[in-house]
């Protein structure tokens, strides 16, 4: 049995839906599915009566959930316990943060972090923002720093997420340029000469990003992709060696653009605002997430 499963079945008998209970915990239906039926066969009995429109648990499943919601507490009760142990458990946090945040945003906001509430150990695993949100929702890291929009939110139950936007970032269109100082390709191209795209892998969030942009743009645009990458530093260095357009956050390239390396390759129109929050969950967090939410939320 995995402590997932049991998250999954009380996340199940609050929402009363399977498609809403998989959207509060960011896995797909047949996932979230195939997780309560494990965690019956491992029980041996029905928890959820299937046949109305409205789930609704069984006799069985109202007992085990009493039962689920003790044990998890327990659980979480004794890692934090056994965290106490360490003797640097008090200052250390687990952070999940945006590929791109973690090489613009992050570096010099742990500063400010830490110039305001003294050491703090920081563990940083750079994710895409959906691995991010997965892990927050398996308490499997303490924090999540990364991009919204209202167009592609996170799917995180905002009751048991709470979040705080930081900050604000520009994606946008950017080219190498041509000796006159002219993007060497521009949005929106040609029919007869499409412009070479650099773009984000499927399943990355800036990737749904640019492509909401391209369809929100309301204008035709002649685009031949020629590249993919899951990284934006992987994307940056694609398009300053020349070899296509592709969209990037501003801080990433700011140095880029104040030394005419890297050109805007498009109207505003190209360009769209994302929003940087940081999550966490709303009942459980170590002292040092406490303090951090505590200093940011009197800031705003």
């Amino acid at each position: 049995m995995q402590i997932r499963w049991i998250e999954d079945f009380l996340t199940l008998a609050d929402a009363k839906g399977f498609a809403r209970a998989a959207e509060r915990r960011n896995v797909s239906q047949p996932t979230f599915s195939r997780h309560i039926q494990s965690l019956e066969e491992w029980l041996g009995v029905e928890l959820v009566d299937r046949r109305g429109l409205r789930v609704q648990l069984t006799p069985s499943g109202r007992v085990f959930r009493e039962f689920a919601n003790d044990m998890l507490r327990r659980t979480y009760d004794m890692r934090a316990l056994l965290r106490g142990q360490s003797g640097t458990a008090m200052n250390s946090i687990r952070f999940s943060v945006a590929h791109t945040l973690s090489l613009t945003f992050f570096p010099q906001w742990l500063n400010e972090l830490r110039a305001a509430l003294g050491n703090v150990l920081a563990h940083v695993n750079a994710v895409n923002v959906a691995d991010g949100a997965r892990a927050l929702t398996e308490g499997a890291t303490d924090m999540l720093l990364g991009y919204h929009h209202p167009q592609l939110p996170v799917l995180l139950d905002p009751k048991r997420f709470p979040h705080l936007m930081l900050s604000t970032e520009r994606m946008a269109p950017f080219s190498a340029p041509l000796p006159s100082g002219a993007p060497k390709f521009r949005l929106p191209g040609r029919a007869e000469g499409a412009v070479p795209f650099l773009s984000y892998s499927a399943g990355t969030y800036l990737g749904q990003v640019v492509e909401m942009i391209l369809l929100n743009a309301g204008e035709s645009f002649h685009l031949a992709r020629t590249f993919d990458t899951h990284m934006a530093e992987a994307l940056k260095a694609m398009v300053l060696a020349g070899h296509g357009l592709g969209w990037l956050p501003v801080s990433a390239v700011t140095r880029e653009v104040k030394e005419g390396r890297l050109v805007p390759a498009g109207a505003a129109r190209w360009t769209c605002e994302l929003e940087v929050r940081l999550y966490r969950q709303a009942d459980r967090g170590n002292e040092m997430v406490e303090r951090i939410w505590e200093l940011l939320a009197q800031g705003k």
